[in-house]
């Protein structure tokens, strides 16, 4: 074999190896495009499943409000809000330091 005819293979090859990394190249992005595709659709479906339990849990609420302010007109005072943060407060265990000093009441 002459040394142009060998030259002449190696091309070949050469060019079949650049052939073949082309289509598995581009086989491979299409597969991982397709995979973003799908996971990027999936998050968007949970996102939306997110929002519309806060969608719902907002006009529970809403619904909700009137109807407990109307029931009790002391409900929203300053004076139950404080008493109310003085029972949860004291609902909560002491440490030592806390049962030897005091809670840390305010005069």
């Amino acid at each position: 074999m002459s040394p142009s005819d060998e030259l002449a293979v190696r091309l070949r090859r050469l060019e079949q190896q650049i052939r073949s990394f082309k289509e598995l190249h581009t086989t491979e992005v299409s597969d991982l495009a397709q995979k973003l595709q799908a996971i990027t659709k999936m998050h968007a479906d949970e996102l939306q499943l997110i929002l519309d339990e806060l969608a719902d849990i907002a006009s529970e609420v809403a619904t909700e409000a009137p109807a407990a302010s109307g029931a009790d007109p002391a409900a929203s005072s300053p004076k139950r809000a404080r008493w109310l943060a003085e029972q949860e407060r004291k609902s909560k265990p002491l440490s030592r330091r806390e049962l030897l000093r005091g809670r840390g009441e305010d005069p």
